[in-house]
């Protein structure tokens, strides 16, 4: 076998749950694991796979394979751990979703967990590597870049595909910026999308747990002529909420454990204080009873899981216009409601809540209710806005319509050279309404001295005119967003070496992008416009220097590929990064593989270029908050700080390295392990300054400016919109904090991957078993150079997550069960005298599916019915005395589904 290896057409999963011997149960073929050597072989018997359908064929030859984390054809990423997910392995996952497919894979930051909204299009779903941030994680689809639709984020989305549509999914966890440039610091997800189909296949699926059901349909149909095809693909999913309160394990008094109480004193019944300094003696309504204090559990009515709906369509073509010469086309369209319930805000004006008086000639609120006894003619008082919005919640609203299309032409050069020419358009929209309290309209009603113009804050006495001036304060945003690109590249072999075929890529590539926001927020216009510009070149090499017909003992095959990619950005300027990888065959069935490289992820957009508002707070009002000077003791000075975008942002960078090693031993067929160590670290992490630590860490000593000059202060607000103050009428400022986006964090982390498999033919048919994991070694981090190193494995981070298999095809029923594996964390809670630590212990789940294809006659021909059960014990979530007693970290629950599929 030469360097490069024989690329089998269906890359076997390796990393995720399921063994690559699961393809021979239930897919149309049974290939081993690609798993970034270059070594694959279909090694079981040719009548253990049933065959294939026209649907099930392969759509392209071995020789036109791109696999991800190479630019040359044919070639699998040299020395980098592939982990690969084959349509088989979807059907049997029971995998409806994009976000339910990546939660079975253990690298990932989402796996066994419900896919929950992080800013209306954020990538729902979209999970990072090896617990880095999602957007150190490049998200394509058959190759290509994809466009942002979130209101917060400017990096690339995943993809809705329909379920039907998807070929494999493939993820280099790798750094892999030396092929595609920004964003691939810890990997690639690449969702590789079916090209060939011929006739009609519908899918159907209905599922449920407590509180909560999800539904999908989808249909394909595929037309295929020999010399092209057309592909079009639909589906339809919809899920329900669940709420905090909808899960009976909530905590949120963590008294008895030793915690505190984090209940929230902003409730539906008020709070009122009165003539006392800070507000100190509370006293609870109805009843106003001293040193009472009405507490509420904010997040029973917020969404875990929001409500979703979600229409995706996707269509492709190809057509060979001669023997040397192609053409072809693409386009997905998804259009996503996200409804994300939340608490009605607190009543909140200028002061954080409301004041009331009862002060003749001066103001007299006429629902005034001074505590008995107090003989009080001014309260404070807190309380949550249910009575004006008339629910206990309210909702944010998202739609997100999204737009991938790339088309191009691939012409045969001489020898085995290809030309491949095309472009890529992508667009969004996002559609977000936000509830909001308008504080000015507040505090005017809480001042206001009759009850056609007075706030109500102890029930619903508030008129309805008072209530539209208050509530007509919504954020009402939309934003556009675009990625136009153009490439070219050529690939191919150039020449024959001692060891084989040595290959090579080149590419150049020119990027737009843009963002473009308009609406209201806050009270106040948004817009911004953001555009950027990307030239880029790149180059591969494969180099096969021992293979076939140059063996020698201990050098059975040896192959490097050298990559590099450079890229000039128009805002920030240029980076360059390169990889080399190597793969050693010493002995027939090991492989012994490693890579080094570097990699960036790129500021995004709205990092650089967000609007930045400056925000006055005075003295008193940032005594008990992070924006206190504790270098200034008790003697607090008022203070105006920046938040927002920075242009002088450059970009994070990441240097990555790898060792691996693939055992396929030849008195064992059909069993494959592999383990890969990595090693990232990664510098230059954008983030904001917040924080006390700001005043005293070295590194922060350039961005806050004690007693300011006039010039520094007028430079600053310059650059700035005021937020909370107007213009020219701030006093005299003592503290100036520059907390803009800034490149000042630190990431280092490694670990190891784990895959392991084996298949057994039986009378009856097959039995196969698979385990899969990553155990993360070490996770530090700093929130700058000169700062404290954290340990994350102590602050939430999981050491370990894994998920084994075990399976039996007997003919046309097949049976596999999952157990999914989470450590335990280690985290922080906090007590009554200041912080602790405390230990949750591991989560494990058992996952059960059942899939049989009813006798191939009549009605019942192409038939396929399939029951899935998740968390079938519905294990109970470790507990975590904080946020909400289980850390954060939310399933489902059992789940149980019922699917149909059918092929005409």
């Amino acid at each position: 076998m030469t360097g490069t290896g024989k690329l089998n057409r269906h890359i076997a999963l390796s990393g995720t749950s399921l063994a690559a011997a699961l393809l021979c149960a239930v897919g149309p073929a049974w290939a081993q694991s690609a798993n970034g050597s270059g070594n694959s072989a279909a090694i079981a018997p040719a009548d253990a796979a049933p065959p294939q359908s026209a649907a099930d064929s392969p759509d392209e030859t071995e020789a036109d394979i791109i696999v991800t984390g190479s630019s040359i054809r044919g070639v699998p990423p040299t020395g980098s751990n592939l982990i690969s997910v084959t349509r088989a392995d979807i059907r049997t996952i029971g995998a409806s979703t994009s976000a339910d497919l990546l939660a079975t894979v253990p690298q990932l930051n989402s796996f066994n967990t419900a896919a929950r909204a992080t800013g209306g299009g954020a990538g729902s779903f979209a999970p990072g590597l090896r617990g880095l941030p999602a957007t150190a994680t490049l998200p394509l689809m058959n190759g290509h870049r994809l466009v942002a639709s979130s209101t917060k984020e400017t990096n690339p989305d995943f993809p809705f595909i329909p379920d039907l549509a998807i070929e494999r999914v493939e993820i280099v966890a790798d750094g892999a910026s030396a092929i595609y440039g920004s964003d691939a610091v810890a990997g690639v997800i690449n969702f590789i999308t079916r090209k060939r189909a011929s006739g009609l296949e519908t899918s159907v699926r209905y599922g449920m747990a407590d509180d909560y059901h999800t539904f999908t349909a989808s249909g394909l149909f595929g037309k295929d002529w020999g010399s092209g095809s057309v592909v079009a693909a639909y589906q339809y999913a919809e899920n329900g909420n669940i709420t905090g309160a909808d899960r009976k394990f909530r905590v949120v008094d963590f008294r008895p454990y030793g915690g505190v109480d984090s209940r929230s004193s902003v409730c539906p019944a008020a709070n009122v204080a009165v003539n006392t300094t800070g507000y100190a003696i509370y006293y609870a309504a109805p009843t106003l009873a001293p040193n009472t204090r009405n507490l509420c559990d904010n997040g029973a009515v917020s969404d875990i899981v929001p409500e979703s709906q979600l229409h995706s369509g996707y269509l492709t073509a190809h057509q060979e216009l001669s023997d040397r010469v192609t053409l072809w086309g693409e386009i997905l369209y998804s259009d996503r409601k996200d409804t994300v319930q939340a608490p009605p805000p607190p009543g909140a004006g200028a002061s954080g809540g409301v004041i009331l008086y009862n002060i003749p000639g001066f103001s007299t609120n006429p629902f005034f209710k001074a505590p008995p006894g107090s003989g009080a003619t001014i309260e404070f008082v807190q309380f949550r806005t249910d009575n004006l919005y008339g629910a206990d919640h309210i909702d944010n609203k998202f739609r997100v319509r999204a737009g991938n299309s790339s088309a191009g032409i691939d012409a045969k050069l001489g020898g085995d050279l290809k030309l491949s020419v095309y472009g890529t358009a992508n667009w969004a929209r996002n559609d977000a309404y936000l509830p909001a309290i308008n504080p000015a309209a507040l505090d005017a009603a809480a001042s206001a001295s009759t009850a056609a113009t007075a706030l109500d804050p102890f029930g619903n006495g508030t008129s309805p005119a008072v209530v539209a001036k208050i509530l007509d304060y919504a954020g009402d945003i939309v934003i556009h967003q675009r990625t136009y690109l153009g490439a070219a590249k050529v690939d191919g072999s150039l020449l024959e070496l001692p060891g084989g075929q040595l290959k090579i890529a080149v590419g150049v590539e020119y990027r737009h992008e843009a963002f473009r926001q308009r609406g209201i927020y806050g009270g106040s216009q948004v817009p911004e416009r953001l555009d950027r510009n990307v030239r880029s070149v790149y180059g591969e090499m494969f180099v096969p220097i021992v293979g076939t017909d140059n063996q020698a003992p201990l050098m059975r095959g040896l192959a490097l590929s050298l990559s590099a990619r450079y890229d000039d950005y128009s805002d920030f300027g240029s980076t360059t990064n390169p990889k080399l990888g190597v793969n050693w065959e010493p002995v027939h069935g090991l492989t012994l593989r490693g890579t080094y490289g570097t990699s960036f992820r790129a500021p995004g957009l709205r990092d650089v270029g967000a609007t930045v508002g400056a925000y006055y707070f005075n003295a008193a009002a940032i005594a008990g908050s992070v924006l206190r000077d504790p270098t200034r003791g008790a003697a607090q000075v008022d203070t105006v700080a920046l938040y927002g975008g920075n242009r002088g942002l450059q970009p994070e960078k990441a240097r990555t390295w790898s060792l691996g090693a693939d055992l396929t031993p030849g008195l064992l067929p059909n069993f494959r392990a592999s383990m890969t160590f990595y090693d990232i670290h990664y510098t230059d992490v954008i983030g904001t300054p917040g924080g006390s630590i700001a005043f005293t860490d070295p590194t922060f000593a350039s961005v806050v400016y004690r007693n300011p000059t006039a010039a520094q202060l007028s430079g600053l607000l310059s650059i700035a919109v005021p937020v909370n103050f107007a213009a020219g009428a701030l006093p005299p400022i003592g503290n100036l904090l520059d907390f803009r986006q800034g490149n000042f964090g630190i990431r280092n982390t490694n670990g190891l991957d784990v895959d392991i498999g084996y298949l057994k033919t039986t009378g009856f048919g097959s039995v196969f078993a698979g385990l899969a994991g990553n155990y993360i070694l070490k996770y530090k981090t700093q929130l700058s150079p000169t700062s404290a190193v954290s340990n994350l494995l102590d602050l939430g981070v999981p050491k370990a997550t894994a998920r084994a298999t075990l399976g039996a095809q007997a003919g046309p029923v097949t049976a596999v069960g999952f157990v999914n594996y989470r450590h335990g964390v280690t985290s922080l809670y906090a007590t009554p005298t200041g912080t602790a630590q405390y230990s949750a212990g591991s989560y494990t789940t058992v996952d059960l599916r059942f899939s049989a294809k009813l006798p191939n006659i009549g009605l019942a021909k192409g038939t396929e019915l399939s029951l899935q059960l998740n968390d079938l014990l519905d294990q109970r979530p470790p507990f975590f005395p904080a946020t909400d007693g289980i850390g954060g970290s939310y399933n489902l629950g059992r789940y149980v589904a019922v699917g149909l599929r059918k092929a005409f």
